[in-house]
């Protein structure tokens, strides 16, 4: 399970079919992405990320090498000022 996903999404005070419908997916692919059983898009993995405020590598940490450490501002994480670049998501 995605730990960090799931207790951002919690934190966001959203439901699983919630955040799916957001980002654009079926509240069953969401839960497979949630419970680690799917790996996301790039794109989808952004619109993740978009929507619930956070960045690709503090939410899915568990699937970099090296046992999910990655120093802060290195990877894909989603600026402030590139927020706006990414495609609209649904809600």
């Amino acid at each position: 399970m995605r730990v960090s996903l799931r207790s951002a999404r919690l934190r966001a005070g959203l439901t699983q079919a919630e955040l799916a419908r957001r980002v654009g997916l079926s509240r069953s692919a969401y839960t497979n992405i949630e419970k680690g059983n799917k790996h996301p898009s790039l794109i989808t993995a952004l619109r993740i990320a978009h929507v619930l405020g956070g960045h690709v590598e503090e939410l899915f940490a568990e699937d970099f090498p090296g046992g999910g450490r990655v120093e802060p501002g290195a990877g894909a994480g989603v600026r402030a000022q590139d927020r706006h670049r990414l495609p609209a998501c649904h809600g």
